[in-house]
């Protein structure tokens, strides 16, 4: 309906105004000024506007009832600017009193998460309609077992939040009669009767209202009022208050809940984090006991690590043990006590699956098989957890949380979050005890790799001396021919010396043994030219005193290695030098005239083997050797007619222990060594071969080693 402004009538008597949503005054009774300043206006329209109402009833701080109704200035204008408040100040009488009461505790119940201040708000307001001498408001935890938070009220109406009280409710007889048949009751004082003490009654008032909080059919408190006069409406009054409480409790209870699963989650990713970057056993055991510790409040939080070695209990004298206490609580001195402990009471706890159920009491009193260990060590609540390593599943010790100072359920978030955290420390452990065997091993590969190095030289020299072995007949020919020579020689030259040095020999006789002697010198000249030829191709093959690169002909290591082959050619193998111009190359020359012996060596022995099967056919070599300027580098390469390799064995001749050959032919090192002597050279040594025709090992490396570099 429209009523236009200037048609409200407002008198002196008429205790109303008309209000713009912008606090502007239309019209108002002067008498109610006061009340009309304190009126929240713009709080009041945007209740009644996003509600959908026309009016709505509120209580003003000075105790009258407030009747607020959206009315229609002017249907034109837009909604801000065309509606207005008509507020009425009234009386409050009983009804009125109670709805006024319900909407300040709706308000403080709604406005708030916080427990303290509804709490705060609820004493203050239910002393001014409900008085009492004495209350308390008593929260269960989440398994309705134990006591969460206890309020104590006073008759000023002041609220005590008490905290964590934790008192099992299967002790106090009142309690548990209510919990388990929810009502309201009436306690009056009986002298002559022993009543057993409660949380939720005052033995020292005559009269005691206790009411239920019953959130989604469950109690989750009560709500305690003595020394008054309580009547039925005031039961009826306190009944509604409870549901309004309960609400609010469920709604901070989820809050909380909210919270502390955030609180934890951030827990278990710190620890998480904590433990997963650290490789160290010590480091990551300290570090969970002391955040859960700090975080969960208990009294001690105490790891027993004892590895996969612990069999027995008995075994358990050498575990390791990280503590955190809480200030005031003593630390425990023997802890192989308790680690024998539990670890016995895990050997019985192992499902089917193979893992092990935690072990929780709420009361320590409940379990008498500790044989005085929960007395000793003065604990009334406990949770023990075990590690599992993985990825077996090894028991290898136990997470124990201990509360000393008073009994503690332990809530499903607590068994949660510390079956969670033992799930991190066995991924965290067993990376620690990888990294750790690890270690070892790097150590044990490093002792290794230096007694190689050590022997190194002596292994490369024992298979060029193994290969050497192969033409020793050949080279003890090749030097026997010119010493028999001059061995030969040496008599007929003596006899001629003595001839000539006789009285009666004729001037015709000088001559002639003058030129026998002289011819036969000549020859042992030339055999033992061949000789020094011989040994000198020798040391330069072995060229055993250089230890350090040296700028070399390459050429003289290959005639050297021929030299030494020479015998073994036989006459069924040719040879085929294509030298190119190369460089001097910086190397260890002795370790490359290695590489062309064994490459020799298998290019002779495969022609061989050819041979027996093929007896007319005629073995051919070739040596070529070039230089490439652009890459500065060189190539040598010994080519065979020989069997040639399968394409399955081509991709493992380098490996060691390789061999193609029968046995007592072939070590399976050659070529392995020749792999690794080209590769200290910064080469590469290539294998190119077709079955029935041949085979081609190229070996490259460069004219000058690359120089270090920085990083």
């Amino acid at each position: 309906m429209s009523i236009p402004g200037h048609m409200i009538p407002l008198s002196n008597q008429y205790p109303a105004a008309i209000v713009r949503p912008n606090g502007q005054v239309v019209r108002h009774n002067p008498l109610y000024s006061d009340q009309l300043a304190d009126v929240d206006v713009l709080e009041i329209f945007q209740a009644l506007h996003f509600s959908g109402h026309r009016s709505q009833v509120h209580v003003t701080p000075q105790g009258t009832l407030l009747k607020a109704r959206l009315i229609t200035l002017n249907e034109k204008a837009g909604p801000y600017d065309s509606d207005a408040l008509l507020l009425e100040w009234t009386p409050m009488g009983e009804a009125e009193m109670r709805l006024a009461f319900f909407q300040i505790i709706s308000k403080a119940v709604n406005a708030s998460l916080i427990l303290d201040e509804i709490f705060d708000t609820l004493a203050e307001e239910i002393q001014r309609f409900i008085p009492y001498a004495s209350g308390t408001i008593v929260i269960l935890d989440d398994t309705q077992n134990i006591t969460k938070v206890v309020v104590k009220l006073d008759e000023t109406g002041q609220a005590h939040i008490q905290g964590d009280v934790q008192e099992f409710v299967g002790y106090d007889s009142l309690m548990s009669d209510l919990l388990h048949q929810p009502q309201s009751l009436i306690l009056h004082r009986q002298p002559e009767l022993e009543v057993k003490p409660s949380l939720i009654a005052d033995a020292a008032q005559e009269t005691n209202l206790v009411v239920p909080l019953i959130a989604k059919g469950y109690v989750i408190g009560f709500i305690n009022l003595a020394g008054g006069d309580f009547s039925p409406e005031s039961i009826n009054l306190l009944e509604d208050i409870s549901e309004q409480l309960a609400v609010a409790v469920e709604n901070a209870r989820l809050y909380w809940q909210t919270q502390n699963q955030a609180s934890r989650e951030f827990l278990i990713n710190h620890i998480t984090k904590a433990i997963r970057t650290s490789l160290d056993i010590e480091t990551i055991l300290q570090t969970t006991v002391d955040e859960v510790g700090r975080v969960l409040g208990v009294s001690r939080c105490i790891i027993s690590y004892w590895g996969r070695l612990a069999e027995s209990a008995d075994a358990l004298a050498f575990h390791q043990c990280f503590q955190y206490t809480l200030p005031g609580i003593s630390p425990i001195g023997n802890t192989a006590q308790l680690a024998q402990f539990e670890h016995r009471l895990f050997r019985n706890r192992q499902d089917n699956s193979g893992q092990y159920n935690p072990f929780v009491l709420n009361d320590v009193r409940d379990y008498t098989f500790d044989d005085g260990l929960f007395e000793l060590c003065g604990l009334k609540s406990l949770a023990v957890f075990p590690i599992q390593l993985a990825p077996d599943g090894a028991f290898v010790g136990t997470i124990s949380l201990q509360q000393c100072d008073t009994f503690r359920a332990w809530v499903s978030d607590d068994i949660d979050l510390l079956t969670a955290l033992a799930e991190h420390m066995s991924v965290a452990l067993h990376q620690a005890n990888l990294f750790h065997e690890t270690e070892q091993q790097r150590q044990q590969l490093e002792v290794a790799l230096l007694e190689l190095q050590q022997t190194q030289m002596h292994l490369v020299q024992s298979e060029k001396m193994a290969v050497l072995g192969q033409f020793v007949a050949g080279i003890a020919h090749e030097v026997n021919t010119p010493l028999g020579t001059i061995m030969a020689n040496e008599d007929t030259v003596l006899k001629c010396i003595e001839t000539l040095s006789g009285a009666g020999c004729s001037e015709a006789d000088r001559d002639k043994y003058k030129r026998v002697a002289s011819d036969l010198l000549g020859l042992n000249r030339m055999a033992t030219e061949r000789i020094e030829e011989i040994v000198k191709n020798l040391r330069n093959f072995a060229r055993l005193d250089e230890s350090d690169m040296k700028d070399v002909d390459l050429h003289e290591g290959l005639e050297a290695t021929l030299m030494l082959a020479q015998r073994s050619l036989a006459g069924h193998i040719t040879v085929e030098k294509r030298f190119g111009h190369l460089p001097a190359v910086t190397c260890f020359a002795g370790l490359l005239n290695q590489v062309f012996l064994n490459l020799l060596v298998n290019a002779i022995q495969t022609i061989n083997e050819k041979r027996e099967r093929l007896p007319t056919h005629q073995g051919h070599i070739i040596l070529t050797t070039t230089y490439d300027p652009s890459a500065e580098s060189v190539a040598i390469a010994v080519t065979d007619n020989g069997m040639g390799i399968d394409e399955a064995h081509r991709a493992k001749v380098f490996d060691p222990g390789f061999t193609t050959k029968g046995v007592g032919v072939g070590t399976g090192l050659g070529l392995a060594l020749c792999y690794k002597i080209v590769e200290k050279h910064h080469g590469a040594i290539h294998v190119e071969s077709t079955v029935g025709h041949g085979t081609t090992m190229t070996v490259e490396i460069p004219v000058y080693p690359p120089k270090p570099t920085n990083s």
